[in-house]
């Protein structure tokens, strides 16, 4: 069941909506989101963003992607975007996926975010696992994955081609069994999210 809006500690992670653009915008043309994602192009212009806006609400549609924009609650300030991507509904498995203003990172908010997506993922729609690929170098990416409770696969060697460089590619996962007992020994930094359905 596809779910518009949450609500947690810090955070109001909704559906985009037109309005969101510029500030949509204001944060994936930052060099420094560029340079520690592998799906993010160089140059971002506003009729690409348009663009994108397109395929979100086309993915949505057809469950294929639930993308979402992050604002923090107390200010209402955009800070990101976090989803389950590349759902595959035949084999209960999808990827989390997300990335936040460079200004606001070390506080925790991606794994807030993220966090609410596996609650959302295994809870609700029902997934066997959830899956997350990093770039080697981002070890902040990978931190915030295992700090979900995220373990580690393997790298995928050389698998990114990214100016001119190849890079590997961390890939990590979790199953629901093991996201329900981590829940229950409340031995992870989520439990307390408390995350409200609107």
């Amino acid at each position: 069941m596809y779910q518009k809006q949450f609500i947690t500690e810090r955070l109001i992670i909704r559906e985009y909506h037109k309005r969101d653009l510029d500030d949509f915008l204001s944060v994936i043309r930052q060099p420094q989101v560029y340079a520690t994602t592998y799906g993010i192009p160089l140059s971002y212009s506003k009729a690409r963003g348009k663009w994108w806006f397109k395929v979100i609400r086309y993915n949505r549609h057809h469950h294929m992607a639930y993308e979402y924009a992050v604002f923090l609650r107390d200010s209402g300030r955009y800070i990101g975007n976090v989803g389950l991507i590349n759902m595959d509904h035949a084999h209960h498995h999808a990827d989390i996926s997300y990335y936040m203003d460079h200004a606001v990172t070390g506080r925790g908010y991606a794994t807030e975010a993220a966090a609410a997506m596996l609650q959302y993922g295994f809870l609700t729609l029902g997934f066997h696992k959830i899956n997350g690929v990093c770039m080697h170098k981002n070890g902040a990416s990978r931190r915030v994955m295992e700090k979900i409770g995220m373990r580690y696969e393997g790298t995928l060697r050389e698998d990114l081609y990214k100016d001119g460089v190849y890079y590997d590619l961390d890939r990590l996962s979790i199953l629901d069994e093991e996201y329900y007992t981590l829940c229950k020994a409340e031995k992870t930094s989520f439990q307390h999210l408390n995350v409200e359905s609107v």
